[in-house]
């Protein structure tokens, strides 16, 4: 890989790792469709994937990036005493068992129409988020382990029936259905994105062990040749991103993750949309 390659991957690397650490989900949001670019432009990035395993080694990749900028953001945050250990505990082993059943269950609607919904479900998130006041969303519902291990039951079927990393099925469902306060959503969802994360990246690194074909410098799916540039810019910005957090006001919280939520809702309307046709 030529030195424009690496600036880019090291560039995007830093983009992930100050969202990571500012709003609380792992970052592939951005990552996957890089990598996505990345690998179908083999002639550039040097890198040739066999076909029909581009999807798999972006997600694996991803992952790998994923683990370390999460324990790095969640430890910043623990150092700050904003992560709510006794939600994100029963929230991050429920969502790992739930994800495992959901990636093995026959799906009784197609992939889309779930996308669809799900990104209805973004949009009203964030159309609510703005129009809620700023003293803080449902303060007085008191936060219980068995509320908690239901949303992550929830987030790793939506996890693996969707595609979506843990942390964006799982920031709307720590407002709404565990009731958390605005300035512990972010700590407590990367540190539940952190055992969701590990757990696909081991499961990727079995399962593509052996593959012939892959790209030099990959570890099952995970391509590690590509990874580290990205994880050396993530490492370095996720505390940023964890530390602006911090210093911004609750409003501003909820404004940041209100447009965050509409922008991704609308981006899985307009891919999905021919569902409906």
């Amino acid at each position: 890989m030529g030195a424009t390659v690496l600036l880019a991957l090291f560039g995007v690397g830093l983009a992930v790792g100050f969202l990571s650490g500012l709003v609380g989900i792992g970052g592939g949001v951005l990552m996957v469709p890089f990598l996505y670019f990345f690998y179908a432009h083999s002639a550039w990035s040097g890198a040739a994937v066999p076909g029909g395993l581009e999807a798999a080694v972006a997600h694996a990749t991803s992952l790998f990036i994923i683990v370390p900028t999460a324990i790095r953001g969640t430890i910043a945050y623990h150092r700050s005493k904003v992560v709510a250990w006794r939600v994100a505990l029963p929230v991050a082993v429920a969502s790992v068992v739930a994800a495992v059943i959901g990636a093995r269950t026959a799906l009784a609607l197609p992939e889309a129409v779930l996308k669809l919904l799900f990104g209805l479900l973004l949009i009203a998130s964030g159309v609510q988020l703005i129009r809620k006041p700023a003293t803080g969303i449902r303060r007085d519902r008191r936060v219980t382990v068995f509320r908690s291990a239901a949303t992550g039951v929830l987030v790793g079927l939506l996890s693996a029936m969707l595609g979506v990393g843990g942390g964006l099925v799982a920031i709307p469902m720590l407002i709404y259905v565990v009731g958390l306060e605005i300035t512990q959503v972010a700590a407590t969802s990367l540190a539940i994105v952190t055992f969701a994360a590990t757990s696909g990246m081991i499961t990727y690194v079995v399962s593509g062990w052996g593959t012939p074909g892959l790209p030099p410098g990959s570890l099952g799916f995970v391509h590690v040749a590509a990874a580290l540039p990205m994880l050396a810019g993530s490492i370095i910005s996720v505390r940023w991103g964890a530390v602006a957090n911090q210093r911004l006001p609750a409003r501003t919280l909820r404004l940041i993750f209100a447009i965050l939520f509409i922008l991704l809702g609308v981006k899985l309307l307009v891919e999905n949309a021919g569902a409906l046709r």
